[in-house]
């Protein structure tokens, strides 16, 4: 483990209240909005997986899960 690895590294955020404020609840609140878009991403995979639908409710299930997929690319990796 390199010297920088092992030393404690610090971020802070400034909002400028109450001007920030929209920014400053979307900040809060990120950890929340990620959950929930793992759990649609999750319920719309499960539908598709396990849902008893018609082929044409399926296919469209499958196309909007890998839109969401698309669209969500790199923002819920951990």
């Amino acid at each position: 483990m390199d010297y920088q690895t092992k030393q404690k590294m610090k971020a802070s955020l400034t909002f400028n209240l109450p001007e920030e404020q929209v920014e400053y609840n979307y900040t809060l609140n990120a950890a929340r909005y990620k959950d929930a878009l793992k759990d649609i991403m999750e319920l719309m995979r499960r539908e598709y997986k396990y849902g008893e639908h018609v082929e044409e409710v399926s296919d469209k299930i499958a196309d909007l899960y890998d839109r969401f997929i698309e669209i969500t690319e790199g923002l819920l990796d951990e």
